[in-house]
């Protein structure tokens, strides 16, 4: 009985492997582009996103903020609410750019479950 738990576990080792690499590499996309799209972002209010030198400033902190999304760790009031504009309207760019990473990573976390 112990036997077959532990060949079970063995069996199951590569999949998630293959699957924590890939969510790795598309985090590490997106942690990118966020160092690209919100290090310094300039939107029509630029001094309505203060955090994104904090949040986005240098790839481990994009990664680590990504991160934080994944887990859920209170990161809309941190980061998406600086999205809205003072008339109540979103920038289309950051709506995108967070929806299509949660749905993502929210799938490749699905295939391991």
């Amino acid at each position: 009985s112990l036997r077959r738990i532990i060949n079970a576990l063995m069996m199951s080792i590569k999949p998630v492997v293959n699957a924590f690499l890939i969510m790795l590499l598309v985090v590490s996309i997106y942690a990118i582009l966020a160092v690209e799209f919100f290090a310094d972002w300039i939107g029509p209010e630029p001094e309505r996103f203060p955090v994104g030198p904090q949040y986005f400033g240098s790839f481990t902190k994009a990664l680590f903020t990504c991160f934080q999304i994944i887990t859920g760790d209170s990161w809309a009031s941190g980061v998406i609410r600086y999205f809205f504009r003072t008339n109540g309207d979103l920038e289309l760019g950051p709506v995108f750019f967070f929806a299509s990473f949660i749905i993502i990573v929210g799938w490749t976390l699905l295939q391991v479950v």
